[in-house]
């Protein structure tokens, strides 16, 4: 998991999905706070391989986890995420996960 946010940290996406994806899978519901950060990290890993559809779904997961958390990083970390998808902000998937965020974050 660690390993797979590190790659990611560093550009490497395409090997770093896996491993945080493998992470997420293993958490448990009551780690709601490492879930969202997890799914954080894989949007990131999936934006940045071109793949929008999946980069807005993870994205979206950490943004559901925190409504119920409350968590000023992950609220943060949803903010510079959605910072990074200006480039795509006419594609369908992008639109979606905006309009969510706004009804979510405000």
């Amino acid at each position: 998991m660690d390993t797979g946010i590190a790659l990611a940290k560093l550009g490497e996406a395409q090997r770093a999905e896996p491993l945080i994806a493998e992470g997420l899978r293993r958490e448990t519901a009551a780690q709601q706070r490492r879930r969202a950060f997890h799914a954080f990290w894989l949007a990131t890993a999936q934006l940045h391989q071109g793949r929008l559809d999946a980069a807005c779904h993870s994205a979206g997961l950490a943004l559901d986890l925190n409504a119920s958390l409350e968590s000023p990083r992950v609220t943060g970390h949803v903010h510079e995420f959605h910072q990074r998808l200006a480039p795509h902000a006419r594609a369908a998937p992008v639109i979606a996960f905006q309009h969510r965020t706004r009804e979510i974050l405000g």
